[in-house]
């Protein structure tokens, strides 16, 4: 085994204190002592405690990520057996957690979590909601083949699966600390697999049940398809209901769509919509905003560098029948659109939208890129502004070279009221409503 270097020490000993005795706890200078340094070396490696405790955060993310989880590549696994495939999952976290320093660190972690702010951030995003949106993509995918029933709730689903086996870990490292954890590991390989089972067999069709087996068969025909002239007037319908006093009371997002067909940043090739049985119930648009390139020049100072000479696609909008929503179809959408996109060459595309949605289609905030949307604070990240990388090369960013970049959507999405209640007058009379939730306008 290779000998540690002092920084590897230092990374160590913090965790076996900070599992032993809590971050608060655990000072500087007992660290620099367990190490055998002097206090003040902390800090040739190590800017603060807080510095320490984010590279440990950083470590287990970064080896629970060191191969792709199953569930997180859903379209491919799919095609074995369901118990084959939750097992592979399964072993692979338990082969992971049972890592002495990955069983220390959980510890730290869930301890930590209910009164250290950063910590407790940490684990809801990106352990529990990174967790649950893939359980949700999965059982979203497996509506969608019809390997589960159409009435299954997907929300539910994810959070049955994942919240037990999440007890189960707080239950061991809080509850019944300390305690053995091999024989631990085995307990919760075999009680998360029998509620897997559980919950699995209540949502899954059964061919052999004539009420299941007429559910499969009477499987509607759908279709996904370019957007055709004779189409205008009902997507709008779909576009308007989907929106009404969603965001705003009534919507401008069917007259946005009406506006863009004739728009030159409209993407004509990406329009498409979905029927079932010939009936439209769902629609989606793509087109080209701007982005503008920064870099700081010696003084400290913004200069632009490029000004909408790059692609900048934006998703949007997309809108499903509300009769036909949470069945999956919005997610035909966006995938099937999305591969033509990257077939077409276009490098990323933005959409602005409820991010654990949409981060199961791979896009993240935009501000990991330090590109911002027009309006908002560049200082901050902006989680519901978020890019899709195509063709998984992240260095169409990187080779742009610079400092900071802000997206302007198409003018076409600047909207005059008074314009849109004219335009609304072509539709059937709807009440326009408030109520909380709303933007603030």
């Amino acid at each position: 085994m290779a000998k540690k270097n002092t920084k590897e020490k230092i990374f160590d000993v913090s965790i076996d204190l900070f599992s032993q005795d809590g971050y608060d706890g655990v000072s500087i200078r007992q660290i620099a002592k367990e190490v055998g340094i002097k206090e003040s070396s902390i800090y040739n490696h190590y800017q603060s405690k807080e510095s320490i405790l984010e590279s440990i955060l950083s470590y287990y993310i970064n080896e629970m990520l060191k191969e792709e989880a199953p569930i997180m590549q859903s379209e491919k696994n799919l095609k074995i057996d369901f118990n084959q495939f939750y097992k592979e999952g399964s072993d692979r976290f338990i082969s992971k957690l049972s890592e002495e320093k990955m069983m220390k660190i959980t510890r730290i972690f869930l301890v930590e979590s209910y009164h250290n702010e950063k910590i407790k951030n940490f684990v809801k995003e990106a352990i529990i909601g990174y967790a649950i949106n893939g359980w949700e993509n999965l059982f979203e995918l497996m509506k969608e083949k019809k390997f589960i029933k159409m009435d299954a709730d997907i929300k539910q689903l994810a959070e049955s699966f994942y919240y037990y086996g999440l007890f189960l870990l707080y239950e061991h490292f809080i509850i019944n600390y300390p305690e053995d954890d091999e024989e631990f590991l085995k307990d919760f390989e075999r009680r998360t697999t029998n509620h897997m089972k559980i919950l699995f067999n209540s949502v899954k069709i059964d061919t052999k049940n004539p009420k299941d087996k007429l559910e499969k068969e009477k499987e509607p025909e759908e279709t996904i398809r370019l957007e055709e002239e004779k189409d205008h007037i009902k997507v709008e319908n779909i576009v308007r209901d989907a929106f009404w006093n969603v965001y705003r009371p009534g919507a401008y997002e069917h007259y946005i769509v009406h506006n863009l067909r004739k728009d030159s940043s409209f993407i004509k090739d990406l329009a498409y919509v979905i029927e079932e049985n010939d009936e439209i119930i769902g629609h989606i648009n793509y087109s080209n905003g701007r982005l503008n390139l920064y870099r700081k020049n010696r003084y400290g100072v913004d200069i632009k560098v490029s000004e909408g000479r790059k692609k900048a696609t934006v998703l949007g909008p997309i809108a499903i029948d509300s009769k036909y929503q949470s069945n999956g179809y919005g997610s035909k959408l966006i995938r099937h659109t999305l591969n033509l996109a990257e077939e077409t060459g276009i490098p990323f595309v933005f959409v602005i939208g409820d991010e654990n949605y949409y981060s199961r289609f791979g896009f993240e905030s935009a501000s990991k890129y330090n590109i911002y949307l027009e309006g908002t604070d560049t200082e901050d990240e902006n989680p519901f502004f978020m890019i899709r990388i195509l063709n998984g090369n992240e260095n169409i960013i990187k080779n742009l070279d610079f400092d900071k970049g802000i997206f302007y959507n198409p003018k076409v999405f600047d909207v005059d009221e008074k314009m849109v209640d004219e335009f609304d007058k072509n539709f059937e009379y709807k009440e326009k409503k408030v109520h909380e939730g709303q933007l603030d306008i």
